[in-house]
């Protein structure tokens, strides 16, 4: 069950009574009320005339309007008290000292309306009460037509965040689309590389020496200090002989002792050793 919407008027302190008809939707202060004739004028001090109580014409009105609800235009006086309220210099005794009808039930202690409750029955229409209700109704009416232009605003500048926002989403849709794309690819890649890796060939290893080269190697050195040994055993000869006889002998250099020694010089090297072991042998027996 949709709950009863509330009745009577919004107003602040109105003076027209809970029954006070009709009431009119206004925007104020940017909220959305109900009120009644008189809160309606009330709610907009500086828009008539509170003496006549017609509407004051803009300022851009030709002199010659022909709306029966808009005053011409004149002179007009503040209230002395508020200073809100206005009235035109003509329709009031002293523009000097004016003070509002508002202002003058606030000093007597009343609340004020335009539009005052029927005491236990039913009010006559009268002409002001007609003209407060059609001041009313069309300063209701501007208050909606400004809240509907003001929401109107507010419909198509949320519209244009909208399709700025549509369109910032449909890039980054695209850019997640090309990525996810580009991933797609990339993974459908991978395989095929890793299928040509495994397929080629292993780099060449560093050759190493067979077992026959190790060995060839081998002999020859074994072969070279055989070589060597009979060179190194006439050097210690002739150290010994050279000793022995007090004679220095000259040394056989590095590089004779490498070089194998030939037959004929190994032959000649024994001779000469027999010839100086014989007085060598004499003068120790002797």
């Amino acid at each position: 069950m949709m709950p009863s919407a509330p009745r009577g008027c919004g107003g602040d302190r109105c003076g027209s009574g809970r029954d006070a008809w009709p009431l009119h939707n206004v925007r104020h202060q940017g909220v959305f009320c109900r009120l009644c004739s008189s809160c309606v004028l009330l709610y907009h001090p500086a828009a008539f005339c509170s003496a006549c109580v017609l509407l004051l014409p803009p300022a851009s009105a030709s002199a010659a309007s022909q709306d029966p609800v808009v005053a011409p235009p004149g002179p007009i006086a503040a209230c002395s008290s508020c200073g809100l309220f206005v009235a035109h210099h003509t329709c009031v005794p002293d523009s000097v000292s004016f003070v509002c009808p508002t202002c003058a039930a606030a000093v007597e202690g009343e609340v004020f309306s335009y539009t005052p409750a029927a005491g236990g029955g039913r009010r006559a229409m009268d002409e002001r009460a007609a003209r407060v209700l059609l001041v009313a109704a069309r300063l209701a009416h501007e208050s909606i037509a400004r809240a509907a232009a003001a929401a109107r605003e507010e419909a198509d500048r949320r519209v244009r965040e909208a399709a700025v926002a549509r369109k910032h989403a449909r890039e980054m849709l695209d850019a997640a689309f090309r990525a996810a794309e580009a991933e797609a690819r990339e993974a459908k890649r991978q395989p095929a590389r890793t299928v040509a890796v495994a397929t080629a060939e292993p780099p060449p290893k560093k050759k190493t020496l067979k077992s026959s080269e190790a060995s060839r190697d081998r002999d020859k050195l074994l072969k070279l200090n055989a070589m060597q040994q009979p060179a190194l055993a006439f050097a210690a000869a002739a150290a010994a002989a050279a000793a022995a006889s007090s004679m220095p002998l000259p040394m056989p250099s590095c590089r004779e002792d490498k070089k194998p020694v030939k037959q004929d010089e190994q032959d000649s090297a024994d001779i000469s050793l027999r010839d100086d072991r014989g007085p060598l042998f004499g003068t120790l027996q002797s």
